[in-house]
């Protein structure tokens, strides 16, 4: 918990724009904690932000060795190739946004890559849409069969019973709402998934593609 609390005041005083106050909360983060990764990414933008590159390295380096598996790892490349960019290492530089584009393919690969997720998103989504008929189905079936008649015409005996199946009809009707709430909502997540692959994919390499080309012309600037 006092660890979770250090990260959160560190990003806190990140959005305040108190980067140093920030940094000292954020390297106080252990090793061997959960939130060690997204700390290293913090004080990576909080040393871009004071405009200490050199300070950059290290702890995007650390990043990039123990967390190749992590979804941040492209922001990471970015920063690094930037910090090079800006300590005039250009090949350095270069290597870095490479990665970018070696982890997200040209558009004809990318194109192909993104049709194959949403090949195997397509057959979930229709089995979400015939649970959601199926349920628009029972609703149907149930408001029918259970129509009661009015209680005036019923004997006193019955009322009762009449109203432990109104009871029983009521809490099903309001379950077969929440599913049918939950399967719209599942739907919309997968089209929000499918829209975040486009666009990450195409940002992250236009973001590499420019790194790159500023490197190749600083660096022939220098020559």
């Amino acid at each position: 918990m006092q660890n979770r609390t250090k990260l959160v005041l560190g990003l806190t005083y990140f959005e305040l724009g108190d980067f140093n106050q920030s940094i000292s909360y954020l390297k106080d983060v252990p090793s061997d904690d959960e939130n060690y990764p997204r700390a290293l990414l913090a004080l990576g933008w909080c040393y871009l932000k004071l405009q200490q590159h050199y300070k950059m390295v290290k702890p995007l380096e650390i990043f990039v060795a123990d967390f190749q598996g992590s979804e941040y790892l492209p922001e990471v490349y970015l920063l690094l190739g930037q910090a090079h960019l800006k300590i005039r290492l250009y090949d350095k530089a270069i290597s870095y946004f490479s990665q970018i584009l070696n982890r997200f393919p040209s558009k004809s690969e990318n194109g192909a890559l993104l049709e194959s997720i949403s090949g195997k998103i397509a057959p979930i989504e229709q089995q979400i849409e015939q649970q959601r008929l199926d349920l628009l189905l029972q609703e149907s079936k149930l408001l029918q069969t259970l129509h009661l008649p009015s209680r005036k015409w019923i004997p006193g005996y019955m009322k009762k019973e009449i109203r432990e199946i109104e009871k029983r009809r009521s809490e099903l009707l309001r379950k077969i709402d929440q599913e049918k709430k939950s399967l719209t909502e599942m739907v919309q997540t997968l089209q929000s998934i499918r829209i975040l692959l486009k666009i990450r994919a195409r940002d992250w390499r236009s973001y590499a593609e420019y790194g790159i080309s500023r490197a190749l012309f600083l660096k022939e600037q220098e020559k």
